[in-house]
C-alpha cells in the first residue's frame, strides 16, 4: 500500500512539475511573441514613410496644347471595364477592342508624362512616375502621394502582396501600403521587378541579383549563387520551380543554387501562361521554354519591349504601343498613333520657311510638322540622328548633329557639308553662319578652307557649346568661360577670375531687344552690357542650369528653359517668372516661338503655348 501511495506521490510530483513546465514554456513563448511583437512596432513606427497627399487639379486652358508620343508602353492593367497603358508620354485609356478613348496628360492634371507602372488597389489606379512620386486615379480625378523626407526617384514596379500594395522603387527601397501608411520594408536599392506566389516575395534588381522574403527572413541570391546576371527582368513559378530571367540569360533554382538553362543576351521579361514559360527580349523577339529555348514568334524593329498578362491574355509592350498574343498570331491591340511624335527627347527646334514645325530628337532623327499639327515627314538615318541644332535658311533646313553639319532640302534630300572637310570632331553642337562648334574647338572657313580655333589660340576651351554672331564681333560660349572674337581672332575672354561672369560653362547665347544675354550651367543667366560688363541675375533668379539650344526671346519676352521648369523676363517690366506645371517634363531642352506661340522641347514632348497665356499668368 505504501509502495502505491509512493508511485502516486511520484506521479503527482511528475504531472506538477511538467505542468510548470508547460507553463514556463507558455509564459516563454508569450513573451517572445511580445517582445517580437513590440520590436516589430518599433520598426514598423521607425520605418514609416512620411507623405503628403494632393488633388491634382487639370489645367484648363484650350491656349495650352501637348505634342508627344504616346507608343512607348511601360506597363498595362485593366480597370473599371477600360485598359490603362502607363506611357513614356501619358497614361492612355482603352476600350475592350484596342480604341484609344483618352489619351491622359500633364493638362489633365498628371504631374510629369513619363509613367512607370500600373496596378488597380483598392478600387483605384495606382500609377507610378519617374520623377514625381507615386499618383492615383479613381477615374474621374487625380491625386498624389508626395514623400518630401525621402527620395524616392523612379517607382518602378508593384504589386499586391499579403492584402497592401507592395511599391518598388529605385532609390526609396520597397515601401508597402496599406490604403493609409507607407512603411519601408526593406532598403533594397535599384528595383525593377517584383513578384509573388502564396507565401513569398520575389524582389528583382537592376544590379544586386533577387531578393526573396518569406516569413520575415529575407534572402538574397545573385551571380555568386549561378544567376546568369545580377540584373533580374523576371520570376515565375511552375510546377514547384523557381525560374528567374536576367539580362543575359534565363536559370533554374536547384538545391539553393541556379543552373543557367539558356543564354540570351538582353532578355527583357518572363512570365507564365497557361502552364508555358515566355520571354522576350528587348528587340520584341519572343520565346517559349519547356526543355529548351524555342523562338516563338518575333515583331521586329522593337525597343523596350516586355511582356505582361490581363485576366487570360497576354500582350507584349514596346516602344512601338500594345501588341495582343492569340494562340501564335500576333497583332496591335488597338493602333499606334502615327501623327504623333517619333520621340519624345526633343533636342532641337526651329521653323522653315513654309512655317512648318522641325522638331529634332535626340535619338530618332527630326519630325516636321505642318501650321495645323500634322506631321509632314519623319527624317531619319545614320546620319540623321542626336540633333545637336536646328536652323532654317531660304529653301533649306542645317542641322547639327553627331555625324555633322546636314544640309536638308525641300525635297528632303541631304548633304552633309563636313563629312569630307577636316572639322577636329564631326560632332556638332552649334553654328552660325561660317562658325561651326564642335567639342574639340571652334571651325571656320577661311580662304574656302576650315581653320580652327582652339585653347592655342586663346579660345578659353575646346568644348564649344553655342556661337552667336553680334554685328563684327562673334561670341563663342565654352566650357570655360566666354570668348569675344574678331577678324576670326580671340580678342576677349569672359570667366569667373576677370568679370562676374561666376560660372565658366555657358551653354546658350540669345539676342533680345538690343540686349545679349547668357546662359551657363549651374550659375543661370548673365547680361553682356554694352559697357563689356557681365551683369548677374541671381539676386532675382537664383542660380539654375540653362540647357542648351533652351534660350529663346521675343519683342516681349525672354524664355529660358532649366532642369525645373521655364524662367521668363518681361523685357518691358524687368520682372521674371517661373512656369512648369503645363510642360510635359520640367526638363526644357529647346524653345523656339513664331508670331502667335512659343514651344518648350523637353524631355518628354513639346508644349505650345499661345502667347496671350503669359499675360494671364501672375
Amino acid at each position: 500500500m505504501s509502495l502505491s501511495i509512493g508511485k502516486i506521490s511520484v506521479f503527482a510530483v511528475s504531472a506538477i512539475v511538467l505542468s510548470f513546465a508547460a507553463f514556463q514554456i507558455f509564459s516563454i513563448y508569450n513573451s517572445a511573441r511580445k517582445t517580437l511583437a513590440d520590436e516589430r512596432a518599433r520598426l514598423l513606427d521607425r520605418n514609416r514613410v512620411a507623405f503628403e497627399k494632393k488633388i491634382l487639379t487639370p489645367h484648363l486652358s484650350n491656349k495650352i496644347k501637348i505634342l508627344q508620343n504616346a507608343n512607348e508602353t511601360r506597363d498595362f492593367v485593366k480597370f473599371k471595364d477600360s485598359y490603362f497603358a502607363a506611357t513614356g508620354g501619358g497614361l492612355m485609356q482603352f476600350d475592350e477592342n484596342g480604341k484609344r478613348e483618352k489619351h491622359f496628360t500633364v493638362l489633365d492634371g498628371l504631374p510629369e508624362s513619363d509613367l512607370t507602372a500600373l496596378a488597380v488597389f483598392r478600387d483605384k489606379l495606382f500609377i507610378g512616375t519617374r520623377t514625381k512620386n507615386l499618383v492615383t486615379f479613381d477615374g474621374e480625378q487625380f491625386e498624389k502621394y508626395v514623400f518630401n523626407e525621402r527620395k524616392i526617384q523612379a517607382i518602378t514596379s508593384f504589386i499586391e502582396f499579403d492584402t497592401k500594395l507592395f511599391i518598388g522603387t529605385f532609390d526609396g527601397g520597397l515601401i508597402s501600403f496599406d490604403g493609409a501608411e507607407f512603411v519601408e520594408i526593406k532598403a533594397i536599392k535599384a528595383i525593377n521587378y517584383l513578384f509573388k506566389t502564396d507565401e513569398k516575395l520575389y524582389v528583382g534588381t537592376f544590379d544586386n541579383g533577387l531578393w526573396i522574403y518569406e516569413k520575415d527572413v529575407w534572402t538574397q541570391m545573385t551571380k555568386t549563387a549561378g544567376l546568369p546576371s545580377n540584373r533580374v527582368v523576371g520570376v515565375a513559378v511552375k510546377d514547384k520551380n523557381l525560374y528567374v530571367a536576367t539580362d543575359f540569360g534565363l536559370a533554374i533554382l536547384e538545391e539553393n543554387r541556379f543552373r543557367t538553362l539558356a543564354v540570351l543576351p538582353s532578355l527583357s521579361s518572363l512570365i507564365l501562361h497557361e502552364n508555358q514559360l515566355f520571354l522576350t527580349k528587348t528587340d520584341g523577339k519572343i520565346f517559349t521554354f519547356d526543355t529548351k529555348l524555342e523562338e516563338f514568334s518575333a515583331k521586329g524593329n522593337l525597343q523596350n519591349s516586355r511582356l505582361t498578362t490581363i485576366g487570360e491574355n497576354i500582350f507584349l509592350l514596346s516602344n512601338q504601343g500594345i501588341f495582343a498574343i492569340n494562340g501564335v498570331k500576333i497583332k496591335p491591340f488597338g493602333d499606334a498613333e502615327n501623327e504623333s511624335l517619333t520621340d519624345n527627347f526633343v533636342s532641337a527646334l526651329a521653323f522653315d520657311q513654309r512655317e512648318n514645325l522641325w522638331i529634332g530628337t535626340f535619338r530618332r532623327g527630326i519630325d516636321i510638322f505642318s501650321t495645323d499639327n500634322k506631321k509632314i515627314k519623319h527624317l531619319e538615318s545614320e546620319q540623321i540622328r542626336e540633333i545637336n541644332f536646328l536652323q532654317a535658311d531660304e529653301n533649306t533646313v542645317f542641322a547639327a548633329t553627331s555625324t555633322g553639319l546636314l544640309n536638308i532640302k525641300n525635297d528632303f534630300s541631304t548633304v552633309n557639308l563636313t563629312n569630307k572637310e577636316n572639322l577636329p570632331s564631326n560632332s556638332i553642337t552649334h553654328f552660325s553662319a561660317d562658325f561651326i562648334a564642335t567639342g574639340k574647338g571652334l571651325a571656320f572657313r577661311e580662304n574656302g578652307k576650315f581653320r580652327v580655333l582652339t585653347a592655342v589660340q586663346d579660345l578659353p576651351n575646346n568644348a564649344v557649346y553655342c556661337v552667336l554672331q553680334n554685328g563684327e564681333k562673334l561670341y563663342a560660349g565654352t566650357l570655360g568661360g566666354l570668348a569675344e572674337i574678331t577678324e576670326n581672332k580671340v580678342v576677349r575672354v569672359f570667366k569667373d577670375s576677370n568679370s562676374n561672369l561666376t560660372t565658366n560653362w555657358v551653354t546658350a547665347l540669345v539676342h533680345a531687344n538690343e540686349r545679349l544675354f547668357i546662359g551657363t550651367y549651374g550659375g543661370g543667366v548673365f547680361e553682356l552690357l554694352p559697357s563689356g560688363e557681365i551683369r548677374s541675375f541671381e539676386t532675382e533668379t537664383g542660380k539654375f542650369t540653362v540647357n542648351p539650344n533652351a534660350i529663346f526671346a521675343d519683342n516681349e519676352r525672354l524664355y529660358i528653359g532649366t532642369l525645373a521648369g521655364v524662367k521668363i523676363l518681361n523685357l518691358q517690366t524687368q520682372t521674371w517668372q517661373n512656369v512648369k506645371n503645363f510642360l510635359p517634363s520640367e526638363t526644357v531642352l529647346s524653345i523656339t516661338g513664331d508670331s502667335e506661340n512659343i514651344y518648350f522641347g523637353t524631355t518628354n514632348g513639346v508644349a505650345q503655348i499661345e502667347k496671350s497665356y503669359f499675360h494671364e499668368e501672375k
